[in-house]
């Protein structure tokens, strides 16, 4: 039986007008990422500079993901250690960032394993990371991981994270091996502040289960 002309017809131009939105798409994706890339290089230095105790502000914003992680059958834990000292950054700029990777965790993390979100003091640092279990990405990809395009969804989120985070003065990173993925932000010395009689034992850690 011969192929009905119609139908090729209906078929090629089905075809091409899925291409045509899927060209079209990643068109208007591709100048949202070069927009927001220029907006931020524009922008390098925040116009305004908050004073952040992490310890505090670290459950409001991991919270925002705690029913996400628990309905995808998820561990969430925040650690902390008590001489964190406060940390002077822009504080949108620093919730977009921990977001983005929050984000990220969330959607390569398998079901039973744990996203833990970890903030602490080295001798010139003050580093805030998000690791999450049961998946590694290989020495090639890591290379590449902040590039627009490279994990699922838009592909955005750690392109602009670090965007933001050179904006910030900072640096980051990350790591994976033994079935564990680690991005690090790490802030410079001259972007903190002490904090007033610590209480605590330096040594302490505060490490808080978001339990279901």
């Amino acid at each position: 039986m011969s192929a009905d002309p119609f139908q090729q017809t209906s078929n090629c131009y089905s075809n091409t007008v899925v291409c045509w939105h899927q060209s079209e798409l990643e068109s208007l994706l591709l100048d949202s990422v070069e927009n927001t890339q220029a907006h931020l290089d524009a922008e390098m230095t925040p116009s305004i500079t908050d004073t952040i105790d992490l310890q505090n502000w670290l459950p409001s914003v991991v919270k925002l993901f705690k029913e996400r992680i628990c309905r995808q059958q998820k561990q969430l834990y925040i650690v902390t250690t008590a001489d964190l000292p406060l940390l002077k950054t822009n504080i949108s700029d620093l919730e977009q960032i921990l977001v983005a990777l929050l984000s990220n965790a969330c959607q390569y993390t398998p079901a039973g394993k744990a996203i833990v979100v970890c903030a602490y003091a080295t001798a010139n640092t003050t580093q805030l990371s998000v690791s999450n279990s049961g998946v590694e990405i290989t020495a090639n990809k890591q290379t590449q991981i902040f590039n627009p395009w490279q994990r699922g969804g838009t592909g955005l989120g750690l392109a602009i994270a670090q965007k933001l985070v050179q904006r910030l003065g900072a640096s980051i990173r990350v790591e994976s091996a033994n079935n564990q993925t680690t991005f690090t932000v790490q802030f410079p010395h001259k972007m903190t502040a002490k904090k007033g009689a610590n209480s605590g034992n330096s040594d302490d850690e505060r490490i808080r289960f978001l339990m279901c």
